[in-house]
């Protein structure tokens, strides 16, 4: 899997630069004011080869089409079925939640729930996010305004939200 590079774009929006492994490049600069453009670099090319600019519509009926919104390749229904009962869900620690000043090993996350952190998501300002830890250890801490990633089985993620969130789904499932 490639690397994706991102640049603020001051005024303009952001761009996001991806290596394929054969060496091309694909970028993409998402305007603020929703048109994207597409750029096609041929492997070593400094210079775009194609270049395709799309309404923010138009972006987005792509996008799903390449995520598999329309059609799922074959090879993906047995990965599909693999995973079928894992759910990955980010939820915010709310301040009134029983998990929160407690430790992942207090809570006994994985071997009384079967849930796995993931990672933490904390807020860095100015609408930026940081990750602050990737799947922390037993001594992390929870508590309020962090993003919690979290994977497990269905029935153990609604138990986890619980003691996350203080009450009922809040946040998204991927």
């Amino acid at each position: 899997m490639g690397l994706i590079k991102e640049a603020e774009l001051p005024g303009l929006g952001k761009k996001y630069l991806l290596e394929l492994e054969g060496g091309e490049r694909i970028g993409v600069v998402v305007y603020d004011e929703g048109l994207r453009d597409l750029f096609y670099f041929p492997a070593g090319e400094s210079e775009p080869a194609y270049t395709v600019t799309l309404t923010d519509q138009e972006a987005r009926q792509i996008a799903s089409i390449l995520g598999g919104v329309f059609y799922q390749p074959k090879m993906l229904e047995k990965l599909e079925m693999a995973i079928a009962d894992l759910r990955i869900e980010w939820l915010k620690v709310a301040p009134q939640a029983p998990a929160v000043g407690k430790s992942i090993g207090e809570l006994n996350l994985r071997k009384n729930h079967g849930i796995t952190v993931i990672a933490i998501i904390e807020d860095a300002g100015r609408g930026k996010k940081k990750c602050t830890a990737i799947n922390p250890g037993p001594s992390f801490v929870f508590l309020p305004g962090q993003m919690v990633v979290a994977a497990g089985k269905a029935g153990d993620i609604e138990a986890f939200e619980e003691m996350i969130t203080g009450g009922g789904v809040q946040n998204g499932a991927v």
